[in-house]
């Protein structure tokens, strides 16, 4: 079916990046509630996106850009250890304030090679500085996931109000940082 004279691909996305900024959650976000924000009918949709799973990778791809954005300008200028802090500070800060959009950014990709280059380009100023710091495989793998499982879980917990304690969320956040930082100088050539 043909869309709507006027809309295109770009606004259906933006749409749907605007339903999950205001949701919070991925799985909240439906081609039912797209068709009706675009003025469209759902099966018009199909003619920009490939149903659901096409949505959603639309969306990854839109977020992951963001956020290869955020931590590219975040390393702008920096180097070492003092660069690998701002680009996780970046990482985090955009996980806790647009939780939905982090949440899209986990996609698997299969062998989807747009979707690898976009997963790549979010990763390529930690990895260039990385490399810098002489931090090699296994323990770079080790330590990239461990960023990745305590941001996303740090993220999703701070996103459903879980985090009850009385002491700060932002102040256990600065802390999280801190950890990765001392974990990588553990595991940094240069820091003995």
């Amino acid at each position: 079916m043909a869309a709507r004279i006027g809309i295109s691909k770009s606004q259906v996305i933006d749409a749907a990046e605007e339903i999950l900024t205001e949701k919070g959650k991925l799985e909240e976000v439906s081609l039912s509630q797209v068709a009706h924000k675009t003025g469209i009918r759902v099966q018009s949709l199909y003619a920009h996106v490939d149903g659901m799973n096409g949505l959603r990778r639309e969306i990854a791809l839109r977020s992951l850009e963001q956020l290869t954005n955020t931590v590219t300008e975040a390393a702008v200028g920096r180097s070492g250890l003092t660069a690998v802090e701002a680009i996780l500070q970046a990482q985090l800060t955009f996980a806790l304030t647009r939780p939905g959009s982090f949440a899209a950014t986990i996609h698997p990709p299969g062998d989807d090679q747009e979707l690898l280059d976009a997963i790549a380009a979010v990763q390529r100023p930690l990895d260039l500085v990385l490399e810098r710091l002489e931090v090699v495989d296994p323990e770079r793998t080790h330590w990239t996931r461990l960023v990745l499982s305590s941001i996303y879980g740090f993220s999703l917990l701070h996103r459903d109000a879980q985090l009850t304690l009385p002491v700060a969320s932002e102040d256990s956040a600065n802390h999280l940082i801190r950890v990765l930082i001392s974990q990588l100088e553990a595991i940094t050539p240069d820091s003995g």
